[in-house]
Parts: structure tokens; sequence; C-alpha cells
């Protein structure tokens, strides 16, 4: 073999490995280049989440905050109107008891979404702990919405003294498991908002 074909190849191989190494580093760039933008969507989908979380918490405890008086006021009204039919046997539904509903209907679509979006795994577990104990304190506030309904459907009316200890019993307990709630949701707010406070500046 002659000096110059040998140089030849030597200068093939060279180029070839040149190629060689162009080809990795241009897959390796494009590859950081998506998974930066696939952080980047994560990022924006993970906020969007958390600031549909932030509202849908708000909206819970404005509900608590309008319902519970109206349990405490209810939860009276019915042990007032026992003491009357246990001493008239006088069958009163109280009047203030007719206003509204008389349970919270919280709302949990955006949680359910932060699940179904996947976007959980990007929260601090510290927030995921809060986010989990409201909702599962709402849910078991659902629960003993079901278990009242099913209770007073099964109330013979003309045992008046019973239907105004359950429903009596039924706004106390509303009233107390709303109380539990609020300074949990509290602190979930808290919590999400300290999560959204770096992405809005």
């Amino acid at each position: 073999m002659t000096g110059s074909a040998r140089n030849e190849r030597r200068g093939g191989l060279g180029r070839s490995l040149f190629e060689m190494a162009l080809v990795v580093i241009s897959v390796l760039l494009a590859l950081t280049v998506d998974n930066w933008r696939d952080d980047q969507q994560k990022a924006t989908l993970t906020s969007s989440v958390l600031g549909a979380l932030a509202q849908e918490l708000a909206a819970n405890r404005a509900a608590i905050d309008e319902a519970l008086p109206f349990q405490d006021r209810s939860s009276q009204a019915f042990r007032d109107a026992l003491e009357r039919y246990e001493a008239t046997k006088e069958f009163v539904f109280p009047e203030e008891a007719r206003s509204r509903s008389a349970a919270v209907r919280f709302s949990s679509a955006a949680y359910e979404s932060a699940v179904i979006a996947q976007v959980l795994p990007r929260i601090k577990v510290d927030t995921l702990l809060k986010l989990s104990r409201v909702y599962a304190e709402q849910d078991a506030y659902a629960d003993l919405q079901r278990n009242y309904a099913s209770a007073t459907l099964q109330v013979d009316f003309a045992d008046g003294a019973r239907y105004f200890r359950l429903l009596s019993n039924e706004y106390a307990q509303l009233a107390e498991a709303e109380r539990r709630i609020a300074p949990l949701i509290d602190a979930a707010r808290e919590a999400v908002a300290q999560e959204l406070a770096p992405t809005r500046r």
C-alpha cells in the first residue's frame, strides 16, 4: 500500500468518525430539546392544575363559611321543635330549616383532573398530603350526607320526636364535620399558594 492510499484511508476513516460523532451529538441535542419542551409543558400543566385547585379550595371554603351558621341555627331549631313536640305533641317543622339545602356540595373536579393529568408527582409531598386530607374528609362528609338521607327516608313521621332528634343531630354533625374540614382547606390553600408563588414571578 502506498502512502497516498494509506492517507486516503485514514482521511476516510476520520471523516466517517466525525460524521458519526456529528449524528450522535445531533440525536442527543434533539433528545435534550425534546425533554426540555416536555418539562416546560408539564410545568405549565402543573401550574394550571395548581391554579384550579386553589380556586376549588377557595370555593369549598366559601361554601363552608356560608353553610355553617345555617347548620348551627337549624340544629338549634330542631332541638326547639323537639322540645315543643315533647311538651305539646304538635309537629311543627322549623321555618329556619326551609331556607336552603342542609349540606355543602364540595367540588373535587380540579383534584380529579390533577390525578388524570398525572401532575401529582410534580407537586410537593407536603402539599399532596394536605390535599389528600381535605378530599378524604370531604368524601367522609358526603358519606355522612348519604347516611342521613337514608335514615330520614326510613323515619316514621308519626314518631315526631325521633324525626326532630335525627335532624337536629344531622345538622350538628354536618356543622362539626365542616369545622373539621375548614382548617384542612386553609392549610391546603396555603400549601398550593406556596407552590404557585414561584411560577407567578
